[in-house]
């Protein structure tokens, strides 16, 4: 009886353990960041914003596009200091710095 009884406890704890290692790469795989191309985010910056803009305005403006993932606009965010921009080769600069 105490066997089974330790079974049970065993099987109740590997079911419980096993969903949250098998999901916590999905979980680090959606924070990753992802350098989006530079001909990509220069359109962007051309077509989709007016200058001068603020940090938040360009992210404003970054966010609701469909053409970036979440894992490139997590880079663009991460990589964009606080500051008023007055044109997209300016933005570009920063970004890409070398």
């Amino acid at each position: 009886m105490r066997s089974i009884f330790n079974t049970v406890t065993l099987t109740l704890a590997l079911a419980t353990v096993t969903p949250m290692v098998v999901s916590t790469p999905t979980t680090f795989a959606a924070e990753t960041q992802v350098q989006p191309s530079r001909k990509q985010t220069s359109e962007h910056l051309t077509r989709h914003q007016t200058y001068p803009a603020t940090r938040a305005e360009l992210l404003a403006s970054c966010k609701n596009l469909m053409e970036f993932s979440d894992g490139e606009k997590r880079w663009f965010a991460a990589h964009l200091p606080e500051g008023t921009y007055n044109s997209a080769d300016e933005v570009m600069k920063v970004l890409y710095k070398k």
